[in-house]
């Protein structure tokens, strides 16, 4: 019972990770590629980043969406990345 609920409170804490792309996915909805924009986004990536090293930290008993998240967080750098090229492209900085 202790441990089902333990891995309930991590795979809880791995949805997070669907928070980011849905930001990001408004933001190019919307043709925002704003420097103030991107500078944002990257400080909540490097947030989840640390969120999931704490969280890998707590996961004693190897939650169900550990993998999930591990493999969320690397799309979420490459949609980073992505949406940074769109910011930079709209700007002329790769011209």
């Amino acid at each position: 019972m202790v441990v089902a609920r333990f891995k309930a409170d991590r795979d809880e804490q791995y949805r997070e990770f669907v928070n980011f792309e849905a930001e990001i996915a408004k933001e190019v909805a919307i043709n925002k590629y704003t420097y103030a924009e991107l500078e944002e986004e990257d400080i909540d990536l490097r947030k989840l980043q640390g969120w999931l090293e704490k969280i890998r930290k707590l996961d004693f008993s190897g939650a169900a969406l550990a993998e999930d998240a591990a493999a969320g967080l690397r799309g979420c750098e490459e949609l980073l990345d992505a949406y940074a090229r769109r910011v930079f492209d709209a700007h002329d900085e790769n011209r």
